[in-house]
C-alpha cells in the first residue's frame, strides 16, 4: 500500500495494513528484556529511500545506537538528536562540578555564586521538550519519527506538559503524512499516565516476554489501531542475531 510505511518486520506489516498508515503515530510498550529498544531501531532503520528519519535518543549514546543497528545489518541512514547527551552535558555535569567542589573544600556562599554564574536554574531541563517538538516541526514529508523513549520526560516533566508534547507530534506527523514512534517502559507509571498516553495515539504494539520453563515465549500483542478494531491480534516474536521476526500464533 502506497499510502503505508513499513515497520521492517513483514509479519507485522501484513497484519495491519501492509504497514503503518502514513500520519500515524505508534506507541511500543512493554516491560525492560522485552525489545522495545530495538523494536525502535528496526523501525527507524526500515525508513524508506527518500524518508527523513529523525531518532531522539534519551538513554543510548549516537554509537551505541548505531552500532546495534550495524550489527543486525540495518541501514544507519538517519539522524539521531540525542536529548539523554544533552541532559548529562547540561544537568548531570552541573551536578558533578558542585560535587567536586563541595569536596575540595568551596563555602556554601562560593557554591551558590558557582551556581548562580554557570547554570542558571532550571534553564537546561525546561528546554528539553521545547528541543523535542522543535526538531519535529523542522522536519518535512516524507518523514519517520522515533522517539525512545517517553520515560524521560515523564520523569522530569508534568504530566500534562508530556501529553501536550506527545499530542504536538502526532499533529505534525499526522497533517504532514508522516510516521512517529513513541517507546514506553511499562510497569513504571500509574495507569491514568499509561492510559492518558494510549488515548493519543493512533497503533499500540505491546512486546510481552514470558517465562516458559527455562525459557521466554515473546508475544507481540496489537492492541489497538485506530478505526480497524478488527486489526488487533498477537504475533509470536523472537530476536536472534538477524534481529526480529514474527509470525501468527
Amino acid at each position: 500500500m502506497a499510502d503505508s510505511a513499513s515497520f521492517g518486520i513483514p509479519a507485522l506489516d501484513k497484519a495491519i495494513m501492509d504497514g503503518v498508515p502514513k500520519g500515524y503515530t505508534i506507541l511500543c510498550i512493554g516491560t525492560p528484556g522485552a525489545g522495545v529498544e530495538l523494536f525502535a531501531k528496526r523501525f527507524a532503520s526500515a525508513g524508506a529511500e527518500n524518508e527523513t528519519v529523525r531518532y531522539f535518543s534519551t538513554s543510548e549514546r549516537d554509537e551505541d545506537v548505531l552500532d546495534t543497528m550495524k550489527d543486525f545489518g540495518w541501514s544507519t541512514d538517519l539522524k539521531i538528536v540525542n536529548i539523554g547527551t544533552m541532559y548529562y552535558e547540561k544537568v548531570l555535569a552541573r551536578h558533578l562540578d558542585v560535587s567536586k567542589y563541595r569536596l575540595e573544600g568551596l563555602t556554601m556562599r562560593d557554591l551558590r555564586q558557582f551556581e548562580a554564574e554557570e547554570y542558571p536554574e532550571d534553564e537546561y531541563v525546561a528546554n528539553f521538550l521545547t528541543t523535542l517538538t522543535y526538531e519535529v516541526s523542522k522536519l518535512t514529508p516524507p518523514f519517520r519519527i522515533v522517539l525512545d523513549s517517553l520515560n524521560f520526560f515523564l520523569e522530569y516533566y508534568p504530566y500534562n506538559e508530556v501529553l501536550s508534547a506527545l499530542r504536538t507530534v502526532k499533529a505534525h506527523t499526522q497533517h504532514n503524512e508522516g510516521v512517529a514512534l513513541v517507546t514506553l517502559v511499562k510497569g513504571v507509571l500509574d495507569s491514568r499516565t499509561e492510559s492518558g498516553i494510549e488515548e493519543i495515539v493512533d497503533v499500540i504494539i505491546e512486546l510481552e516476554r514470558l517465562r516458559d520453563g527455562f525459557e521466554f515465549k515473546r508475544n507481540l500483542l496489537i492492541r489497538k489501531v485506530r478505526n480497524h478494531p478488527e486489526k488487533t491480534g498477537i504475533l509470536a516474536y523472537t530476536i536472534d542475531e538477524k534481529g526480529i521476526s514474527a509470525k501468527g500464533v
